[in-house]
């Protein structure tokens, strides 16, 4: 900046000079003229600050070709930079996939340790009950010996043998006592054999809690209420171990806690007007209305160990429900054919197991869908226009919690204290093991 102001100030210099003397404008000469000498002295003088300018020109092209080859360099280096970013996204890419790698090994690490410890406790618990298991062998022993020449057989057989000896009416009373003797040999056996079963099960179960409680596997929701989880809401439960995971609704409160939500309707934004693979699967959102899915029912119940609590809350705010002692359901091989037992109590009335007529009793009945007639009518009860909707029909039902959500087409949800969908606010089927 400098440089220019003085190039701009004697180039102005020059010219108030030039028209100072006239001469180089006119172009007179006048060799002995005073202002002719002055005028050589001012051309040496321009070609001084020529040369001076020329040269500063030649400078300022040197700056500006060192400038320009600076920007270059700049943008050179910003390329440069640009491509190291690039580099060191992907590498830090590259570190997250191997720290999730990491993570993952450390994971499987802890899971085979887990294994291991899972197995050594398993170990400690078999040669705990080693000695159960030779007082086991030993009265399986004892009971074969007794089988064979205990009191009782042998008073069997002395009878026998003087049975050919003796009158008609001799020969009644000792075939009846000899009869008396064989039932209380068959009794002792039988109930012998169920102890042993009952034995053998508590050290299955005892074992199968101990692989549970050390993997956190929660079967169901009543394993989560007993870990301590006593607040009803949405949990993770794994019904086919614990490959599998699956999210439920737990309700905590009713009847002890620990009972998972099979079916819940809250309102009608869920249709349950669904196909077979549908109901098989499960549908619905846990936060309002859903079915579990026949699948899972079936993996919960399949031991025939399970309660079922019906509740159908009214519009009124009044609450009904029945409880069932037994429920099950078979697999889709059998068409997840239902199984109730009683004994049955409630304030709904029982209108599932022994309605009083055999056409609507729902023990034993296959599942069908508008697409699966599986009942015992003529006709397919679930594609009714007024039952559209999966259950378990006969001829065909007085309980049914399926239906279509409307006064005029959801028909005897539970009959007679429900006649129709007109007064249900929410239903509920509830499971619980034993």
């Amino acid at each position: 900046m400098k440089t220019m102001m003085f190039s701009i100030l004697l180039l102005l210099f020059i010219s108030i000079q030039q028209v100072r003397t006239g001469s180089f404008l006119t172009g007179t000469y006048d060799p002995n003229s005073t202002a002719l000498i002055n005028e050589r002295s001012n051309i040496k003088e321009i070609d001084v600050l020529r040369q001076i300018i020329n040269q500063e020109t030649l400078i300022r092209l040197a700056v500006v070709k060192d400038v320009k080859a600076i920007v270059d360099d700049v943008s050179s280096v910003k390329r440069s930079i640009a491509s190291t970013e690039t580099m060191i996204f992907s590498l830090q890419k590259a570190l997250n996939t191997l720290k999730s790698q990491v993570d993952s090994l450390i994971r499987d690490n802890t899971l085979a340790q887990t294994v291991e410890s899972l197995k050594r406790k398993v170990d400690i618990l078999l040669s705990q009950d080693m000695i159960l298991t030779q007082r086991i062998e030993k009265l399986e022993r004892r009971v074969d010996t007794l089988s064979k020449d205990n009191a009782l057989q042998h008073m069997v057989n002395t009878l026998k043998t003087q049975d050919n000896s003796l009158s008609g009416e001799q020969r009644r009373e000792n075939k009846k006592i000899a009869m008396n003797c064989e039932n209380r040999i068959q009794e002792t056996e039988q109930k012998f054999n169920r102890n042993i079963a009952d034995i053998y099960e508590l050290l299955n179960n005892r074992t199968l809690l101990t692989v549970n409680k050390d993997l956190n596997i929660n079967k169901d929701c009543k394993d989560l209420y007993i870990n301590g989880n006593t607040k009803s809401g949405v949990y993770e439960i794994n019904p086919f171990g614990i490959e599998s995971k699956i999210n439920v609704f737990c309700v905590m409160v009713t009847e002890g806690g620990g009972w998972t939500a099979i079916q819940r309707r809250l309102s009608g934004s869920v249709s349950f007007d669904r196909t077979w693979a549908e109901y098989r699967n499960g549908f619905g959102n846990l936060s309002d209305s859903y079915w579990l899915g026949n699948d899972v029912i079936h993996q919960l119940t399949k031991g025939r160990n399970a309660s079922l609590y019906v509740s159908i809350t009214l519009r009124n705010g009044t609450k009904l429900y029945e409880l069932y002692n037994q429920f099950s359901v078979a697999d889709e091989t059998n068409n997840y054919r239902l199984f109730l037992g009683g004994p049955v109590t409630g304030t709904l009335g029982d209108r599932m197991l022994n309605t009083g007529s055999s056409n609507n009793d729902l023990s034993g009945m296959y599942f069908s869908t508008p697409d699966k007639d599986n009942d015992r009518a003529s006709y397919n009860c679930a594609a009714n226009s007024y039952r559209r909707g999966g259950w378990w029909f006969n001829y065909c039902h007085l309980a049914f919690l399926n239906g279509q959500w409307s006064p005029a087409d959801w028909w005897y949800p539970w009959w007679p204290k429900v006649e129709s969908g007109t007064n249900v606010r929410q239903t509920m089927m509830l499971i619980k093991r034993h």
